[in-house]
């Protein structure tokens, strides 16, 4: 909850300012959080760790050097220290890839309609833009907290030294245990769920209440000019795209050089033996290929899926799309673990998926699953704001269903499919 009430604000400010306004860099601030985005949680963790540990941290080494402190101030195993690393890993970043393309398609109408009414650029932004986009805004946030609550690389390297333990961790110590707890395990994973219960329905309440359409063939992108707030914006959110990008990358490769990790006062701190296993390993090519090939697949399949999914549920009239919206959202409820050991038991169980099973297949299909929640939900959240004219001028002209969806509906989501994929 801290996480999100700190990180989902500013994430809104960042996406608006790059989308909405004439704020320059706007290419340089996207890449910054692309790259934050794509970053592994645990290493980056691992880079801020060289920094921010109590003990050989070299913030705190700086702090003691240079003002003769006992010790530096920064304690990265402390309840701060985990939300912390949050923030400055995935959980600003994501929310930014996640809400710009939402900006991207608002009818900057609206904005010079309020502007001419005299109210100024933060009233427009919390009276109109805000409302308009709602459906992101809570789809985002619900998406935001199940992956906060499901976190688990930061909270158990950082956790344990203070006695901090969440769902994750939790869920993994049961399933450690000999025999594996496992339904243990799964009533946690549905506890997740049940909290999340009341954001899902109301998410779907709203966007089925009225109309959030702002994609029409009037559509115009007017955008706010900062004037002389210009470059002191721009100069504050590249700072803090350095700041997430930059600085934990050097401290990582750092750390990929050292003979022992964090110790920086040995004689012999530096080698190159770590570089050397890896890159003379000889499994390292297949698993690279198959990494590839595997999340390519689940890319190309996921994202037609996703977006399939998400067309019935937004424009179809089907009277089970409200049930098919809602199961989008099981699998974001399910430790990754246990929805493992299910698909496992389906290719194991049913006779017409045993020919697939110790196949890469198995892999895409669990991939595509487990991102399902995400993927449906962001891509329904960006169609909603597409006008139906759009749809029925191209059914006019003669164009099928098929030929209008793929010619009309998915270049328009392009941003979003591109984000999912």
């Amino acid at each position: 909850l801290v996480t999100e009430v700190i990180a989902f604000p500013i994430a809104i400010l960042i996406a608006w300012a790059v989308a909405r306004t004439d704020m320059p860099g706007k290419k340089l601030i996207d890449a910054f959080f692309w790259i934050a985005f794509f970053l592994p949680a645990l290493p980056v963790l691992m880079g801020w760790i060289l920094l921010f540990d109590p003990q050989f941290g070299l913030a705190n080494q700086a702090f003691v050097y240079l003002f003769g402190m006992e010790k530096g101030p920064f304690d990265i195993y402390t309840f701060s220290g985990i939300i912390f690393a949050h923030i400055a890993a995935r959980s600003i970043a994501a929310k930014y890839i996640f809400l710009s393309p939402a900006f991207r398609n608002l009818d900057g109408a609206m904005e010079e309609a309020s502007r001419i009414a005299g109210a100024s650029p933060l009233r427009t932004l919390m009276k109109i833009v805000i409302p308009v986009l709602m459906p992101a805004f809570l789809i985002t946030l619900c998406i935001s907290l199940i992956h906060s609550l499901e976190s688990f690389e930061v909270e158990l390297i950082l956790g344990p030294p203070t006695n901090f333990y969440v769902f994750s961790t939790k869920i993994y110590q049961f399933i450690q245990e000999d025999p594996p707890m496992f339904g243990v395990a799964t009533v946690l994973g549905l506890a997740i769920l049940a909290s999340m219960l009341p954001l899902i329905f109301w998410q779907q309440y709203l966007s089925h209440r009225r109309s959030y359409v702002t994609v029409t063939s009037h559509f115009s992108t007017n955008i706010l000019r900062l004037r002389r707030w210009r470059w002191p914006v721009f100069g504050t959110i590249a700072t803090f795209g350095t700041f997430i990008t930059l600085v934990p990358v050097v401290f990582l490769v750092m750390g990929t050089f050292m003979s022992l990790y964090g110790h920086f006062d040995l004689d012999d701190a530096w080698t190159l033996d770590h570089w050397e296993t890896v890159l003379t390993d000889p499994p390292m090519l297949r698993a690279t290929a198959n990494t590839l090939i595997m999340g390519g697949s689940a890319a190309l399949f996921g994202v037609f899926w996703y977006s399939l999914v998400a067309y019935i549920s937004v424009r179809t009239r089907y009277a089970g799309r409200g049930v098919l919206d809602f199961l989008s959202w099981l699998p974001a409820s399910l430790p990754g673990i246990i929805l493992g050991l299910a698909l496992l038991w389906v290719f194991l169980n049913v006779d017409l998926f045993q020919p697939l099973y110790g196949t890469i297949v198995v892999l895409v299909v669990a991939c595509i699953l487990n991102s399902i929640s995400t993927g449906v939900q962001l891509v329904k959240s960006n169609m909603v704001q597409l006008g139906r004219d759009l749809e029925e001028a191209s059914f006019i002209a003669g164009g099928s269903w098929g030929y209008t969806f793929r010619r009309i509906v998915l270049p328009l989501l392009g941003p979003v499919l591109i984000a999912v994929a």
